[in-house]
């Protein structure tokens, strides 16, 4: 397991399994790999999905097919994880962590939304919820930000 992640609760079996699925979201992330999300996120249509661009998805549908649609558009590489906490309650687990990546526009300029600006690099934050489903756990919520690279307010 990775050392410098912290862990709250849980078996080590359970902490290992979700944090592979942590990385293997980091991983299909990378490519916009609709086929490998559909593995290691809950098929639940209760699953509420909250994405950098602002906007709420809700269910697995939802965002396999903003990934269909970005992965024609954006080029984002590997998401790179760090400062990693993992809570586990019973069935249900809280995965966090900051992420370094980069993101390119790629489609069209015409299709290009106002909000898609180019960034050689950047980081976002992540917070994955997980649930057991039918003996493995399945990402039931997510809500991804970017991180504010400026002064805390009050200094904090």
């Amino acid at each position: 397991m990775a050392t410098d992640t912290v862990y709250d609760g849980g078996s080590e079996a359970d902490r290992r399994r979700v944090l592979e699925l942590q990385q293997a979201y980091l991983d299909a992330n990378a490519t916009f790999d609709w086929v490998e999300l559909q593995k290691i996120w809950s098929h639940s249509p209760t699953g509420v999905f909250f994405n950098m661009n602002g906007h709420t998805y809700v269910g697995l549908e939802h965002w396999t097919a903003l990934w269909k649609y970005y992965s024609e558009r954006i080029d984002t590489g590997l998401w790179e994880p760090y400062d990693q906490k993992i809570v586990i309650r019973g069935d249900m687990a809280l995965a966090t962590c900051h992420r370094r990546t980069r993101r390119r526009w790629k489609g069209s300029e015409a299709e290009r939304p106002p909000d898609q600006v180019d960034k050689p690099a950047f980081i976002s934050r992540s917070t994955m919820v997980m649930v057991r489903e039918g003996g493995d756990w399945k990402t039931i919520h997510v809500h991804f930000s970017e991180a504010n690279p400026g002064p805390r307010p009050g200094g904090i």
